[in-house]
């Protein structure tokens, strides 16, 4: 009797440290290049999320120049969205596996060097397309098995640390927000938060930030062209390279001292709003651009063990709601599995390790830090929208935890208009 393989999945993954492809250097699938290449798709109608499909057996194979592409079209008995759990992952170095949601919208590539037991990224669809390519020459014919369909992480509340209200320090700056961009459109989207006028030449928006009380700081790298389908490392500040990015960071978060982190990178071919739940400590980073292709060290944190996990505190909960009430077209959810062993894992890890480190320090307090992938697809515009909605969020968070004496009035800073506050209190209680 077939055993229940999505349990079985469910808890090789509590004990294993299993992996997909989230952000590697780029790849395009073959049926999107050149405009598109119809390519022979075999279908399987699906009545149950319990399943166990071999690949190769099922899937409709193209032989192309130079490269094998085999496809399978899996149908859905209703809308939904998941993660398939994939099992029997061997395939040969060049192997890439894209999963699509629609014609264009698709998680991948997955490689080599996923392991046996992986699951997808998340899908939202009735139809979920896998394609297979493989070289001609590959040392081997690679295949995996599909063992259904596994349900979204979800958190019942908002997550974070149960830190105490901390009385920090009155001083004359407001406290701040930091922000972090990568490929577009994450970089593009906080660009108006830059304090630097040759990246920002309209000026700093992000200065007691609709009135709330913080100041909004952004750093990112740029690329030529700014609309980079595939855009490698870049220039300026936390550029796309290991090296780069960890001799940027720390001196900039040491100097503007936040009190919450969001680091943003590029996700998934979609319209994804990606909240990480898990950065990895790891070993296991994909090369970079510019040699020393990996961290110096590796792995980065040498005051935990190899493959510690970090997780976030944003308020996943209230983001992903609040992003959802916004009605932007976008699709956000939180990922447990993992950041995708890139530099969009590698800047979101340095974001947790941040907060970790200082979240209890009464001077310089960091409340809230975590990483959000933003799906391809999405245009700058509604980017830029949906990083407000998660910045707003996380000031309203990150506000509970902040006592700063003096401050009657709750704007963030002592000054004679604390002193009217308190004498209007007075006196409103004298009448």
């Amino acid at each position: 009797m077939k055993t229940n393989i999505v349990t079985i999945f469910i808890l090789l993954f509590s004990i294993f440290n299993l992996q997909f492809a989230q952000v590697v250097p780029a790849y395009t699938p073959i049926s999107l290049e050149n405009g598109g290449v119809e390519l022979s798709t075999n279908s399987i109608i699906l009545n149950a999320e319990d399943f166990e499909i071999d690949f190769r057996e099922n899937a409709q194979l193209t032989i192309y120049p130079n490269q094998f592409i085999w496809r399978l079209e899996l149908i859905l008995p209703e809308f939904r969205s998941g993660h398939l759990a994939i099992s029997n992952w061997l395939i040969p170095e060049g192997g890439r596996l894209f999963i699509f949601n629609d014609l264009e919208s698709y998680t991948g590539p997955y490689l080599n060097r996923s392991e046996e037991v992986f699951m997808s990224g998340r899908f939202i669809s009735e139809r979920i397309t896998l394609e297979y390519f493989e070289p001609v020459n590959a040392e081997f014919s690679g295949n995996f098995k599909i063992d259904g369909i596994l349900p979204d992480f979800v958190v019942t509340s908002s997550q974070g640390v149960d830190i105490h209200a901390v009385k920090v320090k009155p001083v004359r700056e407001r406290p701040k927000i930091m922000v972090t961009g990568y490929w577009p459109p994450t970089n593009e989207m906080v660009r108006h938060f830059s304090q630097d006028s040759e990246l920002n030449p309209e000026g700093w928006q992000g200065e007691n930030w609709e009135g709330l009380g913080y100041d909004v700081v952004s750093f990112f790298p740029e690329f030529d062209p700014a609309d980079c389908n595939n855009c490698g490392q870049g220039y300026g500040d936390l550029e796309v390279d290991y090296q780069d990015f960890s001799g940027d960071f720390w001196p900039i978060v040491e100097e503007v001292q936040p009190v919450g982190i969001i680091t943003f990178s590029r996700g998934f071919n979609d319209m994804s709003w990606e909240l990480e739940n898990r950065l990895v400590n790891r070993t296991n980073w994909y090369d970079d651009y510019t040699a020393p292709l990996l961290p110096t060290p590796n792995p980065p944190d040498d005051t935990v063990e190899n493959y510690h996990v970090r997780y976030t505190s944003l308020p996943v909960t209230d983001i992903i709601n609040a992003i959802q009430e916004a009605h932007i077209g976008l699709d956000p959810y939180l990922d447990n599995t993992n950041a995708g062993m890139f530099l969009s894992e590698f800047a979101g890890y340095h974001g947790v390790w941040y907060k970790e480190f200082y979240e209890e320090n009464i001077d310089i307090p960091c409340f809230s830090g975590g990483h959000i992938h933003v799906g391809a697809q999405v245009d700058w515009d509604t980017a830029k929208q949906a990083a407000e909605v998660s910045i707003r969020t996380l000031i309203n968070y990150v506000d509970q935890f902040m006592v700063i004496s003096g401050d009657c009035n709750s704007d963030g800073e002592v000054n004679i208009l604390d002193v009217v506050a308190l004498a209007g209190t007075i006196l409103g209680n004298i009448e």
